[in-house]
């Protein structure tokens, strides 16, 4: 191994592969991230403004006191989160704080070139040098690295025959209006027979979640805003450019009167489309849609504006990977199968656009390891929201959370090796091992009637043929 060698080398600057590369190096492993320029390490969360961040569902706890979050909580307490709101600079620091102290290396450049022996990764050139690892990490939103190596992917639904994804959503912040005054301005618009009747009309018996706030949130369960900006926008003359479904917000308080927002849902099926947009960020198209968004935000509290952050867009599925040793299915988590663990997630699932059978309450899904880990080339793993779930699977497993529990299994496993055994004791002795056994003996339970959904008999269906 040359002095420019890793025993781990992740593609990709997302949150999963930094606290990867923290894993490894806090193993005793060299680790590298290759940090394309102009980007900043996190990603989504980061340079994409993604505040609001989905925690795992026992989340009633701070970061810094909670067993369940693991090395993604830390992370999370590092960067001065109350419950779920982060502040993008803030997360930068805290990663590359994080990073520095477990002696990982960025190698700032663009990487290319897989070489190929056999059946492992030798090495990828990164600003025309070749660096070798002995252990690749794809930590791209998209696969791109697996892209790279040949290997496939299914789009979407698609392969389910229904042409459909989760949405995208620019993730716009507000400054100039407060809390409580959001909080006052929805308790109104509840009120609005117009805005009842239109919710009914567009989704019948749905049940949406409640109104809430805490200590650096606000949870907008009903849709009556995102009605009324549906509405405001049908009055002005404006169009949607691309389909668009009202719903809920997750509100971040970042300041006392400086919030971002997720929860604007467009629809875009073309697969090479969402490529681009995940790969590109925001673009004019979205920076307009935000601009109308803060024209509209003015209307309810005057002096209010609305900005982008750099990339500012949250495309929640573009693919699936195939070619991982376990594909995961919802329908395995929710019975509860056994499969190679290296941890815990817990959330409910959040089929964007889908009618789906409720649950009783968020389900508790082992991170799978054999979802992680490539089975054609067997020194490389993923640990992205394009990784080896099925579409409905893909409801729980696209968060940042899971991705970062596993990617920092895979990441002790370049140091240690991957049984699941020394990967749990090497992220235990780091006191990065979130694990719910109770939770996971309950899942089955909590499920309910899940098993009868339509769309997991098909996900069944698909598995079987």
């Amino acid at each position: 191994m040359s002095l420019r060698d890793f025993d781990l080398l992740v593609l990709g600057h997302e949150t999963e592969g930094a606290l990867a590369a923290v894993a490894a190096g806090r193993a005793g492993a060299r680790a590298g991230i290759v940090l394309p320029p102009g980007r900043m390490l996190g990603g989504l969360l980061t340079e994409g403004g993604l505040a609001y961040v989905d925690r795992d569902s026992r989340h009633l706890r701070p970061p810094a006191e909670s067993p369940d979050d693991g090395l993604f909580g830390e992370f999370l307490a590092r960067a001065g989160v109350p419950l779920v709101a982060l502040d993008p600079a803030r997360g930068e620091q805290a990663l590359r704080a994080m990073v520095a102290e477990a002696g990982a290396t960025i190698l700032p450049g663009s990487w290319d070139g897989p070489r190929i022996e056999g059946d492992r990764v030798a090495a990828v050139r990164v600003a025309g040098e070749e660096i070798g690892a002995g252990f690749f990490l794809d930590a791209t939103p998209d696969g791109d690295f697996l892209e790279a190596l040949g290997e496939p992917f299914a789009a979407g639904f698609g392969e389910y025959g229904i042409d459909r994804v989760l949405g995208v959503s620019p993730l716009p912040v507000l400054r100039g209006v407060t809390p409580a005054r959001i909080l006052a301005t929805c308790e109104a618009l509840a009120g609005d027979p117009d805005l009842g009747a239109l919710k009914d009309r567009i989704f019948g018996e749905r049940r949406f979640l409640d109104l809430e706030a805490g200590a650096d949130y606000v949870l907008v369960g009903p849709p009556y805003l995102a009605l009324a900006y549906q509405r405001w926008r049908e009055a002005n003359g404006l169009s949607f450019p691309v389909p668009f479904e009202a719903d809920g917000f997750n509100v971040a308080v970042l300041g006392p009167d400086v919030t971002s927002w997720n929860g604007l849902i467009y629809f875009e099926t073309d697969p090479a489309t969402l490529l681009a947009w995940s790969r590109g960020g925001a673009g004019d198209l979205f920076r307009r849609e935000v601009a109308h968004f803060g024209e509209f935000a003015r209307t309810l509290w005057p002096g209010a504006t609305a900005e982008m952050p750099r990339h500012g867009l949250y495309v929640r599925q573009t693919r699936h990977a195939l070619g991982t040793r376990l594909r995961l299915s919802l329908g395995m988590i929710a019975a509860g199968e056994p499969v190679r663990s290296v941890g815990t997630f817990c959330y409910y699932p959040d089929f964007r656009g889908f009618r789906v059978t409720p649950t009783a309450g968020p389900l508790v899904a082992r991170v799978a390891l054999d979802a992680g880990l490539a089975r054609r080339h067997i020194n490389v793993g993923i640990a992205s929201r394009a990784g080896g779930y099925t579409p409905p699977a893909h409801s729980l497993c696209r968060l940042v959370q899971y991705n970062a529990t596993l990617g920092a299994a895979l990441g002790a496993g370049a140091a240690v090796g991957f049984e699941t055994a020394a990967i749990r004791a090497e992220l235990a002795r780091q006191h990065a091992l979130a694990d719910d056994q109770a939770g996971l003996a309950d899942t089955p339970r909590v499920a309910g009637r899940l098993h009868e959904d339509p769309l997991l008999a098909l996900e069944r269906r698909l598995a079987i043929s």
